[in-house]
C-alpha cells in the first residue's frame, strides 16, 4: 500500500505552493523578461473579473538575469493560486522547469518538488512550480470533484468553469515567458511497469521516464543519458524504463508508448510521428512542446507499490539533479 501523510505532517508540508518557511528565506527580485512591478511574477491573474492569458509572440531570446530567487504565482488573487519559485544563477546555460502536485494522491512529486524549490544552481534557470492542484492535495485525491484533472485538459482554457483548465492555461503562460528547453512533470503510477500483468494500464506505469512532443534524437539521447546513469545507482526493481523513444538506447530499456499490453485500457495519451519517430499528442502534458515553443516535455511516473514516499522523492530528485549536473547547471 502507498505510505500515508499523517494529518500534522501534511499540514506542515502544505501552503499555497512551495513551503512558506522555504520561501520565507529566499530573497525576490523580478528577472528582466517579465515586465511589470510587483514583488512577484502573477500569470493568469484576474484583471476585470475575468483570467487572462498573454497574446502569444515570437520567441525572444532569454534575457540573462542577475542571481536571485522569486515566488512565482498562477491564478494570483483566486482560490487556487499556486506558487513557485524562479531560480536564476545569474550565468548563461540552460533553463529548466519543473511541475508538481498536478495530482493530489500523488506526494512523492510533489515532496520532490517542493525539494527541488530549493536547490542552488550554478548556470542556467530554473523554474519550479511544486504543487499546482494543491486543494486536491490537501484532500489527498487525485482531484476534487469538478476541477476536472490537469494532466488532461492542456492547452487549458481561461474561460472553463474548470479551474484546472484555467491552470492548464496559465502553467502554458508561464512556460513561454520562462522559455524552458526542458520540462519534468513529477507523477506517480501505483505499480511498476515491469511487475504489470496482461492487460493492465496506466496503473502499471510507475518507474517510466517518457519523452514528449517536441523531441529530437539529441533530446532522446540526452535523457537517455540521464536514465542510464540513475540507473546505475539504483536497484534492480526500481530500474527506469524510458518511453517515447523509437529505437533502443545502449543500456536503457524501451517500452510501447501503450502502456497496456492486453489493449484493454486506453493509454493515457495518444501516440504520434514525431522527428525522433514517436512523440505524445493527446492533452496530457506530453503535449506542451506542441505549446511552448522550444521545449520538450519529460514525464516522470514513479511506482508507489512497495516503495516508501521518501524513496519516491528520492528518486524523482535524483533524475533532475543528473539532468542539471549532466546539462552543467551545478558548474
Amino acid at each position: 500500500m502507498t505510505s500515508k501523510v499523517s494529518r500534522r505532517r501534511f499540514l506542515a508540508l502544505t501552503g499555497t505552493g512551495v513551503c512558506a518557511t522555504a520561501l520565507a528565506a529566499c530573497s525576490f527580485t523580478h528577472a528582466a523578461e517579465y515586465s511589470g512591478g510587483g514583488a512577484a511574477l502573477k500569470l493568469g491573474a484576474v484583471e476585470g473579473g475575468e483570467h487572462t492569458t498573454a497574446t502569444p509572440t515570437p520567441r525572444p531570446t532569454p534575457v540573462l538575469e542577475p542571481r536571485s530567487r522569486r515566488v512565482v504565482s498562477l491564478m494570483p488573487g483566486t482560490a487556487w493560486q499556486a506558487d513557485g519559485v524562479a531560480i536564476h544563477s545569474g550565468q548563461p546555460g540552460p533553463r529548466i522547469m519543473v511541475l508538481g502536485g498536478v495530482h493530489g494522491n500523488e506526494p512523492g512529486g510533489w515532496l520532490a518538488a517542493q525539494s527541488i524549490a530549493e536547490w542552488e544552481i550554478e548556470r542556467g534557470s530554473l523554474l519550479v512550480l511544486p504543487r499546482l492542484n494543491w486543494r486536491s492535495a490537501s484532500a489527498f485525491v487525485r482531484t476534487l470533484p469538478d476541477y476536472g484533472d490537469l494532466n488532461r485538459l492542456y492547452p487549458g482554457d481561461v474561460n472553463s468553469t474548470q479551474p484546472m483548465a484555467r491552470m492548464a492555461a496559465a502553467v502554458i503562460e508561464a512556460g513561454r515567458a520562462f522559455q524552458p528547453e526542458l520540462l519534468f512533470d513529477l507523477h506517480e503510477s501505483w505499480v511498476f511497469y515491469a511487475e504489470r500483468g496482461a492487460g493492465s494500464g496506466t496503473a502499471f506505469i510507475g518507474q517510466t521516464v517518457s519523452i514528449g512532443t517536441g523531441a529530437t534524437e539529441t533530446t532522446v539521447d540526452r535523457i537517455s543519458n540521464v536514465v542510464r546513469s540513475v540507473n546505475g545507482e539504483i536497484s534492480a526493481r526500481e530500474e527506469f524504463y524510458m518511453r517515447g523513444a523509437a529505437t533502443p538506447r545502449p543500456g536503457v530499456r524501451v517500452v510501447p508508448s501503450n502502456p497496456s499490453p492486453g489493449g484493454s485500457t486506453p493509454p493515457s495519451v495518444t501516440p504520434a510521428p514525431g522527428p525522433n519517430g514517436v512523440s505524445f499528442g493527446g492533452t496530457s502534458s506530453l503535449s506542451l512542446g506542441r505549446w511552448i515553443e522550444g521545449c520538450v516535455p519529460i514525464l516522470i511516473e514513479m511506482g508507489q507499490q512497495n516503495e516508501d514516499e521518501s524513496r519516491r522523492s528520492e528518486l524523482h530528485q535524483m533524475l533532475v539533479r543528473t539532468t542539471l549536473a549532466q546539462s552543467g547547471m551545478f558548474g
